[in-house]
């Protein structure tokens, strides 16, 4: 049987200004370069492109099998409590071969508060 075809979709929130994409693009492109280019994407929840349903649709084209959708949020509620949840009911409505799986959110992750923790605790050194 051949092994599923997966994509991680980095999901940040969008801007119309470029210096507030820009270290989400970095970041994704720095992962497609490490992880090889077919496994990773980057769409915005809001206010820039691509958005889910286009890198859904493409995910599909591509025999992408299910999506794992990472959401670079810190804090719980407004787009995890709404918009994300629309746009993946969208998208599986709109690609229904595509499996979406919704990631817990970058700030829901122990590392991630250990992270912040530990950037505290340098800036309160003087």
């Amino acid at each position: 049987m051949p092994k599923e075809v997966i994509r991680v979709v980095l999901f940040a929130p969008g801007s119309e200004d470029s210096r507030v994409r820009k270290p989400f693009e970095e970041l994704a492109q720095g992962l497609r370069n490490e992880l090889g280019k077919n496994v990773l994407r980057l769409a915005y929840i809001q206010f820039a492109s691509p958005n889910l349903a286009e890198v859904a649709e493409e995910a599909a084209n591509d025999g992408v099998a299910r999506l794992r959708v990472l959401p670079l949020l810190l804090t719980p509620g407004g787009p995890l409590d709404k918009e994300i949840p629309e746009q993946v009911s969208v998208v599986r409505a709109q690609v229904p071969q595509l499996t979406v799986e919704v990631l817990p959110s970058v700030g829901e992750h122990p590392r991630m508060r250990t992270l912040l923790h530990a950037l505290a605790r340098e800036a309160a050194k003087f």
